[in-house]
């Protein structure tokens, strides 16, 4: 037998079986680096959102502004004057919209996730979360998905189907994820990578599934004085607006528990905005809509003195307008909260300035940071400050009179 070509079947069959082993190393290491690069661009998300939230703003086109605040807004979003919370007008849909895109969205999106070490991408941005940025807290709940936005006779008409957290990570809080990736390379314009071209219109609500953001600034009135709180939020376990000052509380609309009954006695503003206070500012785990009881609003604390004060009229929920974020588009509700000083001294004794979620502002006594001209400029124009605590403070300082905040 000719040993050459013995020597060269070998080495045929050498390199046929080498063949595989390289190209998965290959798989591999193009896995690694995605994986790396995808560490690298949730890690800028939290170190440069003032930046991302500049870009976004000043790249916003004029048709999409309105009203002086940094979001993006349609014609009459923005209310006129203040109106009570009952009057956003709530309309449930059982089903998704027709029409409704979220699959090809998701599929979208997948494009700019990164990869498994076998080459396979990530299936969707809430598991890259989980599994490489190790935010295993992460919890899929359910949330009011809004499918359509109207301004109708000067107040709110929103329309809701049902929706998961994760579904809105996936397909509208992945904007911030690929804006970072973009400007973390250098790209140009970070604000026009191939997910956000594809969605192209932030008002089109069926090709993605986002969440209700509520957003609140509560103020401490007195006969003589008034004081606002901000939030300086953690960084360790938020996805949503780390390291950044925002109004308090801010959420999510969701229901209190998993319960289906909860999915319908909790489709109300003020229920939300319940809970938040109590996980914002007193810390209550309960309130956290993780659980099976239903919550006793009439009866348990804090709910019974703030349903109490409204009814009263000692506490008096807002609601300014909407719009919606200029980096991720997820919509949120932009209102204010007056408690006067007694009532919120009684609900707010135990006031926990440390929580799990960050540090409240609580100004001079506590009372609140004044409610003045200069305060809520400079409050409003700090670069870590979120926009929708901007349009917030903006918006309560126009209306003050209205709102009867003095200052």
């Amino acid at each position: 037998m000719n040993l050459g070509l013995v020597i060269g079947a070998a080495g045929l069959l050498m390199a046929a079986i080498a063949l595989p082993v390289t190209w998965a190393n290959l798989r591999r290491g193009r896995g690694e680096q995605t994986s790396i690069g995808f560490r690298q661009a949730s890690e800028y998300v939290r170190a440069h959102q003032p930046r991302l939230y500049e870009l976004a703003v000043t790249s916003l086109p004029e048709s999409w502004r309105a009203d002086g605040i940094p979001m993006i807004t349609r014609p009459n979003w923005i209310l006129s004057s203040p109106k009570a919370a009952e009057s956003v007008q709530l309309i449930w849909q059982e089903k998704p919209p027709e029409g409704d895109r979220l699959e090809g969205s998701r599929r979208r999106a997948r494009g700019i996730m990164p990869r498994h070490n076998d080459g396979s991408p990530y299936a969707t941005y809430s598991h890259a979360l989980v599994e490489l940025g190790g935010m295993t807290q992460l919890y899929n709940g359910w949330t009011y998905r809004p499918v359509a936005i109207d301004a109708v006779a000067d107040h709110l008409q929103l329309t809701f189907t049902s929706g998961r957290y994760f579904d809105h990570l996936d397909t509208t809080e992945v904007l911030a994820y690929e804006a970072a990736k973009r400007d973390h390379a250098r790209r140009h314009l970070p604000l026009a990578g191939p997910y956000r071209r594809y969605l192209e219109n932030p008002f089109d609500l069926s090709r993605r599934s986002t969440s209700l953001g509520t957003c609140t600034l509560t103020l401490r009135v007195g006969n003589s004085t008034c004081g606002f709180y901000m939030h300086q939020r953690n960084s360790g376990g938020l996805i949503v607006g780390p390291d950044i000052l925002h109004v308090v509380p801010a959420g999510e609309f969701t229901p209190a528990d998993i319960g289906l009954e909860s999915r319908q006695s909790d489709f109300d503003i003020w229920r939300t905005v319940m809970r938040e206070f109590a996980e914002e500012f007193l810390d209550i785990e309960e309130a956290y809509g993780r659980g099976g009881r239903p919550l006793d609003y009439e009866h348990d604390a804090p709910f019974s003195k703030l349903v109490a004060g409204r009814r009263l009229g000692s506490v008096r929920l807002s609601v300014l307008g909407l719009g919606l974020d200029p980096l991720t588009w997820k919509p949120e509700l932009l209102m204010a909260c007056a408690i006067d000083d007694e009532v919120f001294d009684d609900i707010f004794a135990d006031l926990v300035a440390n929580g799990r979620e960050g540090t409240i502002l609580v100004g001079p006594n506590g009372h609140g940071i004044p409610f003045t001209a200069e305060n809520v400029g400079r409050y409003s124009e700090i670069p870590h400050t979120r926009c929708s605590a901007r349009s917030c403070l903006i918006l309560a300082w126009r209306h003050r009179v209205e709102l009867r905040l003095g200052g």
